[in-house]
C-alpha cells in the first residue's frame, strides 16, 4: 500500500525551514553527515554538553544529537545539515575535541536502506498470523491486522483492544496476553514501543515479545500467573509518516502549530513557521517542562502546549492510571544507545525510594542480554547516563505508582561495521530479539513475584528536590 512512496528516498532536513514543517514533500538528506566526537577532558565534556543542549533545543541549529554519552573518553554522535557541518566541526575544533565523520553522505546510505522495501508486497495481505514475517519491518496497518488475527487465533488467552485514537484518527491497538484467573486479578507487565516514530526496531522487538509469549514455553508459562499488555506502536501517525514521507520523523502528527520566532531563536522576528507534532516522550504531566524540552513548536523535543496535549499520551496515561492496582512493571522500548534507563529523568541524583531494587532488576536484565550474546547495556537514570528529560512516559508511570519502570534503548547504532543510527536494517531484527528477549523475561518473572494486592509504593524520592 505504500510501495510507490517507498521507492523514493525518504530523507529529512534539519534546517529551520524543513525541520518539522507542514511540507508534504518527501524529505531529502543528501549531504547530511553523521559526526563523531570524543571528549578527552572534563572541560571538553562540559563544552560538549552545553553544545548538545543548544542543538537539541533550537531547531535552527542545523544539527541534532543522535547519541550523547556524558563521559570522558566515550563517543557521541551528531547529525548535521550540509550548510552547518563546518559550523559544527569548527566548534569541536575550537574546543580541541577530537572528531571525525562517520557517514559522509547520509542520503546515499538511506536510499540504499530504503530500496529493500520495494520488495514488500504493496497490498501486505495478512490473512493469518503465519503470513506475518517477524523479521521484516511492516507498515502500521499490517501490524494492526496481525494483532487482530493473533487475538482471533488465541481467544482463550489473548485479547485485542485499543487505548484510544490518535490525532489523525487511527486506533492505538494493544494485546493483553494471559489466562483468566479464578481467584483475583493478576499482576501485570505493560510494554510499549514506537513512541518515537523513526525507531523502527522497537515495534519489531515488541512483536517478537508477543510471539515468544505465545510460542516459547518459558515465556508462555508465565501467562497463568501474570497478564502482559503489549502495545507495539504508540505513535501510529508518526510511524506511518516515516513510511510515506520522512524516514527520520520522530514526533506525533498533531497541528500544524505556528512557531514563535523569539521562542525558536530565529533572527527574523517576522518569520512565520508552521510545524507538526510534539515529542510524545516530553508530553506527560510528571514534572512537565522542567528539563530537556523546548517551547519551540519546531523543535524535536517540543513538549506541547500543555501536558497530555497529544491523544496518544493522554490515552496511555488514562490506561496506566486506571490499572495501577495490577500493573507492577512498565517498560518502553526506544532506540538507540544500549541503555536501560530508570527514573527519574528530570534531575540528577534524584531517584525513587526503591532505587536499589530497581537497579537490581535492571542489572539482571543487562546481564541476561550479555549472556545471550548481546552487547553490554549501561544502567542508570537518564541524567546520569544520557541527558535530562522531563515529561517522559517512564517517569509518569513511576509517579502513578508502578514499582518498576524502565526505558530500554535498543541497539548500539552500529550494524556490523556500518553506523546506521535510527535506520537499523531488518536483517538485524532476529539477532536483536534473541539477545533482548531474555531481559524481558527477567522483568516478567519479577512481575510474577509481585503480589497483585500489594499497595503502591510511596513516591517520595531520595536526594532532595
Amino acid at each position: 500500500m505504500f510501495l510507490q512512496s517507498l521507492s523514493l528516498s525518504v530523507l529529512w532536513l534539519l534546517a529551520l525551514s524543513n525541520f518539522a514543517t507542514a511540507s508534504g514533500a518527501v524529505q531529502h538528506y543528501d549531504g547530511f553527515q553523521l559526526l563523531r566526537v570524543i571528549p578527552q577532558t572534563l572541560e571538553q565534556l562540559a563544552a560538549l554538553r552545553n553544545f548538545s543542549e543548544h542543538v537539541g533545543l533550537q531547531p535552527n541549529s542545523g544539527a541534532e544529537v543522535w547519541n550523547f554519552r556524558p563521559f570522558v573518553g566515550q563517543p557521541s554522535e551528531f547529525f548535521a545539515a550540509p550548510d552547518n557541518v563546518k559550523r559544527v566541526t569548527d566548534f569541536f575544533d575550537d574546543n580541541r575535541i577530537p572528531n571525525g565523520v562517520l557517514v559522509e553522505n547520509f542520503g546515499i546510505q538511506l536510499r540504499e536502506a530504503q530500496r529493500k522495501f520495494i520488495l514488500h508486497d504493496p497490498a501486505e495481505r495478512i490473512r493469518s498470523p503465519s503470513d506475518f514475517d517477524l523479521n521484516r519491518f511492516h507498515p502500521f496497518e499490517s501490524i494492526e491486522s496481525y494483532l487482530r488475527l493473533l487475538a482471533q487465533s488465541h481467544p482463550n488467552f489473548i485479547k485485542f483492544d485499543s487505548i484510544g485514537k490518535t490525532s489523525e484518527g487511527r486506533e492505538i491497538p494493544f494485546l493483553t496476553l494471559g489466562y483468566p484467573s479464578k481467584t483475583s486479578k493478576k499482576p501485570a507487565l505493560f510494554l510499549d514501543a514506537g513512541i518515537h516514530a523513526r525507531e523502527w526496531i522497537a515495534p519489531a522487538i515488541a512483536l517478537h515479545f508477543i510471539n515468544a509469549l505465545i510460542n516459547e514455553p518459558k515465556f508462555h508459562s508465565l501467562l497463568s500467573d501474570i497478564d502482559v499488555h503489549v502495545l507495539p506502536s504508540l505513535n501510529p501517525d508518526g510511524y506511518t509518516h516515516t513510511w510515506t514521507k520522512d524516514r527520520l520523523w520522530r514526533r506525533t502528527r498533531s497541528g500544524p502549530i505556528k512557531s514563535n520566532s523569539k521562542v525558536c531563536g530565529s533572527d527574523d522576528s517576522d518569520e512565520e513557521e508552521f510545524c507538526y507534532g510534539v515529542d510524545p516522550n516530553r508530553n506527560f504531566p510528571f514534572h512537565w517542562g522542567q528539563a530537556g524540552v523546548s517551547k519551540c513548536p519546531c523543535s524535536q523535543v517540543y513538549n506541547g502546549e500543555r501536558p497530555l496535549s497529544e491523544p496518544e499520551c493522554a490515552n496511555l496515561a488514562k490506561f496506566i492510571s486506571a490499572n495501577t492496582g495490577t500493573i507492577k512493571a512498565y517498560l518502553t522500548l526506544h532506540a538507540y544507545s544500549n541503555l536501560i534507563i530508570h527514573p527519574y529523568g528530570f534531575e540528577r541524583h534524584f531517584y525513587p525510594e526503591n532505587v536499589a531494587e530497581i537497579l537490581r532488576v535492571a542489572n539482571s536484565m543487562a546481564k541476561a542480554i550479555v549472556q545471550a550474546g548481546g552487547e553490554k547495556f549501561r544502567v542508570g537514570s537518564a541524567p546520569d547516563i544520557l541527558y535530562s528529560v522531563s515529561g517522559s512516559s517512564d517517569d509518569f508511570a513511576r509517579s502513578a505508582g508502578i514499582k518498576y519502570t524502565y526505558t530500554m534503548e535498543l541497539t548500539s547504532g552500529w550494524y556490523g561495521d556500518r553506523y546506521v543510527g535510527f535506520v537499523y536494517p531488518e536483517e538485524g531484527i532476529s539477532k536483536e530479539a534473541e539477545q533482548v528477549l531474555p531481559a524481558l523475561l527477567i522483568l516478567a518473572e519479577q512481575v510474577k513475584s509481585e503480589s497483585s494486592g500489594k499497595e503502591a509504593e510511596d513516591q517520595k524520592g531520595i536526594g532532595g528536590q
